[in-house]
Parts: structure tokens; sequence; C-alpha cells
């Protein structure tokens, strides 16, 4: 009997060890070791001239072992003190059992402190946490980050694949219980960290557009607005400010389509020059006001007798588009309104982007071509129209809207670069210029732009005024104001535009949208950092005055005084001569204190960064526009 329970226990033993050995080797293992993934760090966003506006930083899950530690109460003190716990959480680790207890997510500091005062029963994991450096800035561009470390909106959704990186894998060991009870010191497989993105955007750029649209709203009472500001020789967005109040995980400056009123005017301007179907010089009769139809009357804001085809433009006459019209071939309207890219995407790829609406001639009515002309019965989005202007002062070629700038490795290495990216040219670069001068008329020779002309750069733009579709028919009251320009009018370097939505009192985008694209213009001459627009650019034609310094007067620091009495703006338009009294600037920002020049029409040079601490002519001095002040 001995003899055969030594056989049957060494045949088991050997079925169990030699035979079934790998077997139950591999079960074991996989009952006391458990492979955990490593996060991958993930890649930072930038804007273009390399300033982070999204970045990870590594934390760490903190646990507390009670059962390795040499001393649980001293230990449970330190982490206490280090973490600022309460007394129950405290109690909570002192009286702790068997196994791990999470103690909290801590910073690289803290994790640092905690391994130095607590010798054992402390352990950490590795978490990645998401910042934005620049606060608030374009967040609803860059989207978020859910708590799995994927992209969950905007930019950081739409990059997710090129951001997330490769996760690295480390092996842990668990007790009976299943307890994490060793943890490996060097992972088995290390994490890649993702790809960093350079974005075409300018930070300096984007808070100059982001802080002016958010005056405009609370100074017009607007439920919403757009500011964008494109490149146009490259195509590049350099600033995307959209605000809506029920706009979440969206950017409605690409999302949300509207109808662009007298916007889309040049637009019809280039396909009757490009076409040879009427010249600048050509008469239209403008009906006095009211121009009735056989289906409807068509109205304009001014009463005129007759106008030219240029003048129809700069005093934006509906009834003049609409009798323009008239002569060309709906297919051959369709096909310009398409040309230049409405009706269908700009292909930059961003979750939501609306192609807009442009419908096929076949289903137009006899209204549409006439409604058209005038921006009604089609649908751009504020990107569309940024990249149409942008085809203006670009000689006539459409290029494709670009928010990527560069892809760089983790090493830093560059794996893509955006190049640009014509779509087609449109119409010939002697017509772009036509329309270019007609559009400066539109702001610097009494058009319906005046408030955004500047005095020391030529602005080229047009406004747009209409009204805004709701349930089925137009809102009591609603409308969208609109500008498009793009500066200076003989070397274009920005398109802007600038979009209002609900203003309360004045709704004319003269009035509204035009004085905001001014404060945007103005701003960004007065930011020292902004390369975009440089000193070697064509100024608007004046007579250069040295510098003079006439007695000190105590009057209003920014009062403007014309000789005639006529209102600054009047004077300004008409180039008559004015004095004004140079303000006190010492101890401002330099982007406040040119910002506050230029909006007294004197040119700026800047010597100085931050604060001004000094200015030639002296505080109190008389000056006349167009003069140049020293900020020191």
């Amino acid at each position: 009997m001995l003899a055969l329970l030594a056989t049957a226990f060494v045949s088991r033993a050997a079925q169990l060890q030699i035979v079934q050995s790998e077997r139950w080797k591999t079960q074991a293992y996989d009952q006391t070791t458990e492979r955990v993934e490593l996060p991958a760090a993930r890649g930072g966003i930038y804007d273009r001239n390399g300033k982070p506006l999204a970045l990870s930083r590594p934390r760490y899950r903190a646990f507390f072992a009670p059962t390795e530690a040499t001393d649980r109460r001293r230990d449970a003190t330190t982490i206490a003190r280090v973490l600022d716990l309460s007394s129950r959480e405290t109690s909570r680790l002192t009286d702790a059992d068997r196994g791990w207890h999470l103690i909290g997510t801590v910073s690289g500091r803290e994790r640092e402190i905690l391994a130095g005062s607590v010798s054992r029963g402390i352990h950490f994991e590795q978490v990645e946490s998401r910042m934005y450096p620049q606060s608030g800035l374009a967040r609803s561009l860059l989207g978020s980050v859910a708590a799995s470390g994927r992209g969950r909106s905007g930019l950081e959704l739409v990059l997710d694949s090129l951001l997330r990186g490769t996760p690295g894998e480390v092996l842990k060991q668990k007790d009976a219980r299943g307890e994490r009870y060793v943890v490996s010191t060097e992972p088995d497989a290390p994490a890649t960290p993702g790809n960093d993105v350079f974005l075409t955007l300018d930070a300096e750029l984007q808070e100059i557009a982001e802080q002016a649209l958010d005056r405009a709203l609370d100074e017009t009472g607007s439920s919403g607005g757009d500011v964008l500001i494109a490149d146009p020789r490259t195509g590049d967005l350099l600033a995307v400010a959209s605000r809506r109040p029920d706009a979440t995980a969206s950017i409605p400056a690409l999302s949300d389509p509207f109808e662009p009123g007298s916007t889309v005017k040049p637009f019809l301007l280039a396909n009757l020059l490009q076409e040879n179907l009427a010249s600048l010089d050509d008469r239209v009769y403008a009906e006095h006001g009211e121009y009735r139809t056989a289906y409807r009357t068509i109205r304009d804001v001014h009463p005129h007798d007759t106008l030219t085809v240029a003048e129809i433009v700069r005093f934006s006459s509906n009834i003049g588009a609409a009798k323009l019209a008239e002569r060309i071939e709906p297919g051959l309207q369709y096909r310009y309104l398409r040309d230049f890219g409405f009706g269908t995407p700009t292909g930059l790829r961003f979750p939501g982007e609306s192609g807009g609406l442009l419908r096929r001639p076949e289903t137009w009515s006899a209204l549409s071509q006439a409604s058209l002309a005038f921006g009604y019965e089609l649908m751009v989005t504020s990107v569309q129209l940024v990249a149409a202007y942008g085809a203006l002062a670009n000689d006539g070629v459409l290029l494709r809207p670009g928010l990527i700038h560069e892809i760089r490795s983790p090493e830093g290495r560059p794996v893509w670069r955006r190049r640009i990216e014509p779509i087609r040219r449109v119409i010939r670069p002697e017509i772009a210029g036509t329309i270019t001068h007609v559009l400066s008329s539109v702001v610097d020779e009494g058009g319906t732009g005046s408030r955004a002309s500047l005095a020391t750069l030529t602005v080229a733009g047009k406004t747009g005024t209409a009204r805004i579709a709701s349930d089925g028919g137009y809102g009591e009251r609603r409308y969208a104001a609109s500008f498009v320009g793009y500066i200076p009018a003989e070397q274009p370097r920005l398109v802007v535009l600038t979009k209002l939505e609900d203003p309360k009192g004045l709704y004319y985008g003269g009035r509204v949208a035009a004085p905001l694209i001014r404060t945007v213009l103005q701003d960004i001459l007065a930011a020292p950092g902004v390369g975009i627009i440089g000193a070697d650019l064509t100024r608007k034609p004046r007579e250069r005055l040295e510098w003079g310094t006439y007695r000190q007067v105590r009057e209003s620091p920014f009062r403007l005084a014309s000789d005639d009495g006529m209102p600054r703006a009047a004077a300004l338009a008409a180039g008559r001569q004015q004095r004004l009294v140079l303000p006190d600037l010492t101890g401002l920002r330099v982007r406040t204190a040119a910002a506050r020049l230029h909006q007294l029409g004197l040119q700026v040079k800047l010597e100085c960064s931050g604060q001004v601490r000094r200015q030639t002519p002296a505080p109190g001095s008389r000056m006349v526009p167009g003069a140049t002040v020293l900020l020191q």
C-alpha cells in the first residue's frame, strides 16, 4: 500500500511538474501578475510662433500600503502634512488594513517629497493631465480631452490620432486577494509620446480678436458674433473668435451658415467685369430707392437717381445689384458663386463644418437671381466668406484655408508641413485689382464702410446687413451685421471679418460691424509682437509732417478739434487739417498706448516693450493726423 501510494504521488507530481508544467506556470503567472497600460504623454498644441496653447503634464495617483509601512502612524501623518489631508482622511490611513489605499492625485513635486519622506508603503502610478497655459484663449477651437485621455471635441478630437501617442506597458504583481503589492521600476514597453502640432493661429491676434468681439457683444447687446483673421497670401487662419449663446462643442464661424447680405456684391462685380458684361462707369437707374417688379418691390436704405456700377457697390444699392444681375445667365451667376467657394466646405476638415447652401439654377425661382445679387437665397459660413475675400486680395486665386501649420515628432523633427493649396483662379489679376479699388472707395470715399477707415493704412472692404431666418421665416428685428475687408489694400496682408448677430438698436453693418473691424485693425497695428504687418507696407498717402511741440494745454487728452467744426470721422475722410492734443501715455501697456494713437490718426514708432516709459513729443503737444509719435 505504501508503495502504491508513493507511486501515485510521484506520478501525479510528475504529471503536474513535467507533463503539465507550462500550463500551470502560465496559470500561476496570470493569477499573480497584471500588465497595466502606461499612458503616453499627449503631444502639445502650439501657435504658429511656438507659444503653447495645450500641454500635457505628468500627474501621479498616490497609493498607501499600510502593511508595508515601517511606522504606519508616522507615515500617515507625513502624508497628511504634505497633501493637507483632513483628520478624518488621516485616521483612514492609520486604521487601514490590507491592500493599497488611494490617497489622491499629486504633482511631480509632491511625488518627490512623499518618496523622500515615506521610505516604504508609498506607490505611484503616472497619469496624464491636460493644461491650457493661455487660460481661455481659443478654448472652443482647441476643444477638450476626456478622462480616458482621448480627444473629446475641437482640435483635440480632430488631431487625436496624432497627439495621443502609443501607450507603454508595465508589469505589476498581485497577491491572492488581487491586491497589487510590487510595482515594476522600469516599464516593459516604454510609452511613445504623441506628436506636437503647430497651428496657423497667432496667439497675439487670437487674443485681439476675442477681446474685441467680447467688447462689441457687450456694447451692442448682440447675441453672438465672429471675428476671423486670415493671411490671403497663404490661406492661413490667424485668429478664429466665435461666440453664440447655444454653442457648445462646435465653432459657429465654421458650422453656422447665414445669409450674407451685401458682402456678396463684390462677387457679382467680379462676374460682370470678368465676362465683360459691364464697366465701372456704366450707369444704372436706381429708381429713387424703390424698384417695383412683377414679383416684389426692392428697396434701398438711401435713395439714388442713377448710379455707376462702382457706386452701386460703394453705396450698397440692392436695386442696382438686382438690375445688374439681369445681365448674367443663371448658370454663369451660379458658376461664379461656386468658384468663389460658396456651397461647398472649405476643406478644413473640422467637425461640423458646413458647406452652406447654394442651390442649382434649375431650382431657382423668378426672384432668385436678384436675391442672390444682394446676398439672399444663399447661405455661407464666416470662414467661406473670409476665403472668398482672400481670393480678391490674392489676385483672384482662391486658396484652401488652413488651421494646421506643422506637425513635429516628439524629438522635434518636422514630419509634415502645410503648403499653400491653390484651388482655382477665379478672376484675372487686373479684375481683382479693380475690385480692390472699388472696395477701398467703400471705406475711404464716403461709402457704407467709412467707419472702418484707418488714418494710416488703406482698408478695402464691404459691409453687409441681412435678416436672420428662423422657424421658416425672418425674425422680427433680427439682423446679422457684417463687414469683410483686407489691409493694406495695395499689398494685402490680412483679411478680417467681423459679424454681429441681433445687435440692439442700430443693426446696419456699416454702423456696428465696421467700427468693430477698425478696433481690431488698430489693436493689430498696436501689437509689437505681430510680424504680419510690417513697417515696409505702403501707408495711406498723406502729407508727412515733422514733429512739432506746441504750447502745453489743459484739455481733454483725446479731444480732436477740427478747424471747421466737422466731426472727427468726417474731417478725417475729407482730409481737413486738424489739431489734436497728445495724451500722456507713460505707464500704459505698449499695445494700449499704440491703439490710442492709431485712434487719433497718428503713426507710431516703437522702441520698447511692456510699458511706455517715455514719449516724444511730450504729453499735451498739439499734433496733426499723420505725424509720428515715438514710444520708448
